[in-house]
């Protein structure tokens, strides 16, 4: 359980809660603090026991495409 929770948080993006959730659908008879146990234990895996980025951390505006190439221009990025 714990490599699909490592999968889950890996390489699906879960979050902690969509994971625990997730879990559910892969092991239909496990208890929910096993599946929870199991994800704090992937998280600490993946992210080697760094707490988790806020829901509310404001993105770069380079990641909106409408300032990316503002922000290109106005650095003198060439391609």
């Amino acid at each position: 359980m714990i490599e699909k929770a490592v999968f889950l948080v890996r390489e699906a993006h879960a979050s902690r809660e969509a994971a625990v959730h997730a879990l559910l659908e892969y092991f239909p008879g496990s208890a929910f603090e096993d599946r929870l146990r199991c994800v704090h234990e992937a998280w600490d895996i993946v992210h080697c026991g760094a707490p988790p980025v806020p829901a509310y951390s404001a993105r770069s505006e380079v990641s909106d495409a409408r300032y990316f190439a503002a922000a290109h221009e106005r650095h003198a990025f060439t391609d």
